[in-house]
């Protein structure tokens, strides 16, 4: 089984990526779902563990769409979205702002479906999700720094083992 940490939204507040880490406990590697994807960077030099991220809509934009990836094997470049392989599973990492998440999961799930995965982890709303969409595990792990609509400060931890992903969302 491997443990991953889910985090979007930080905004380049990096304590709230501290506080994030220290609630984690041990994690094999990090999903960082935009908005400040630089701040991946922070996030892997805290941990010297992987981290894989995507862009949002406040990250220099570059259209170029992700690949598919082994996890823990390291992640080449940036674009919208990627594909993770772990421990099994495909897991499909965007930010959202293209998929409408706003208005719900249709389109997030339907090119989740599209791509062979199981669940697919965006951010962009800074609200907490964890649903299913058909078969396919929907997870927002919301914003550590900057919450929206009344929701918490937080972030997910996913646990995956042959190809099952479990979720669960962590409120700082």
């Amino acid at each position: 089984m491997i443990r991953i940490g889910v985090i979007s939204d930080t905004h380049g507040q990096l304590s709230s990526i501290d506080r994030c880490v220290s609630h984690a406990g041990p994690v094999d590697g990090w999903f960082h779902l935009g908005d400040y994807a630089s701040d991946a960077k922070h996030l892997m030099r805290l941990t010297g563990k992987p981290v894989y991220c995507v862009l949002g809509n406040c990250d220099s934009f570059s259209f170029v769409e992700g690949e598919d990836l082994q996890f823990p094997a390291p992640q080449k470049r940036i674009g919208s979205e990627c594909v993770v392989t772990a421990e099994g599973a495909r897991i499909f990492l965007t930010h959202g702002h293209r998929y409408g998440v706003d208005l719900g999961g249709y389109n997030l799930s339907y090119r989740a479906e599209e791509l062979g995965c199981t669940a697919a982890l965006f951010g962009h709303t800074h609200r907490g999700e964890l649903s299913a969409f058909g078969k396919v595990l929907i997870l927002n792990p919301g914003s550590p720094s900057r919450p929206r609509g009344g929701a918490k400060q937080s972030f997910a931890i996913l646990e995956i083992e042959r190809g099952d992903v479990n979720a669960r969302m962590i409120t700082l």
